[in-house]
């Protein structure tokens, strides 16, 4: 918490004072929400382990929902993505989208490997031709 003290003192009494004037002192604390959260970012970041860094076997996220399998994941950012439809689209929304497939296979060490799913949008079917 950080403090911050203003004193101001009036440069001309008042006409009706009947003592001189004081000083006044305010004190205001201002708190910094903003450090805080971006500290507990930072930490949660470092607890965070990297899927194919930590001795784990790949587990099988094929059917789940995108959100499911990154918990899976432990939340590994170096996950890629394979539209399923092969349109090439970006994965923006995870909470919309559904895995289809995975590289490494389930039960793979995933020390050094790379980790590709194949994904759909949760209202398409796995391995529907692409719309023209």
């Amino acid at each position: 918490m950080v403090k911050e003290t203003i004193t101001a003192e009036p440069t001309t009494a008042h006409p009706l004072a009947k003592t001189n004037p004081t000083k006044t002192s305010l004190t205001k604390t201002v708190t910094a929400k903003a450090v805080t959260a971006a500290a507990l970012a930072l930490s949660a970041l470092a607890l965070a382990g990297v899927a194919h860094a930590d001795g784990r076997t790949m587990p099988d996220v094929t059917g789940k929902g995108l959100v499911s399998a990154y918990q899976a994941l432990n939340y590994d950012t170096t996950i890629q993505f394979k539209d399923g439809l092969g349109a090439r689209r970006l994965v923006l929304w995870p909470g919309s989208w559904k895995v289809c497939g995975q590289n490494p296979a389930p039960g793979t060490p995933l020390e050094g490997k790379k980790i590709t799913l194949t994904v759909v949008k949760d209202h398409e079917q796995c391995g529907a031709p692409a719309a023209g």
